[in-house]
């Protein structure tokens, strides 16, 4: 079964943890959601030290907090 997305676009994220090498973000990194490809299973955020890097449901842990 799918997970469930529980963010909406303009949300701001944050990010508890990701397997990403090649980016800068850390733990605590704050952003936010500029678009959701469900069919992708891709959030993509506009993160606030500049990058533009999507979340991949499933791997990428994050928590919403300001909707």
């Amino acid at each position: 079964m799918k997970e469930k997305i529980k963010v909406k676009i303009g949300d701001r994220v944050e990010l508890i943890e990701t397997d990403d090498s090649w980016t800068s973000l850390q733990k605590g990194s704050r952003g936010t959601v500029t678009e959701i490809e469900e069919d992708q299973d891709l959030i993509w955020v506009n993160w606030d030290n500049g990058e533009r890097l999507a979340l991949l449901i499933g791997t990428d842990r994050f928590k919403v907090i300001k909707k």
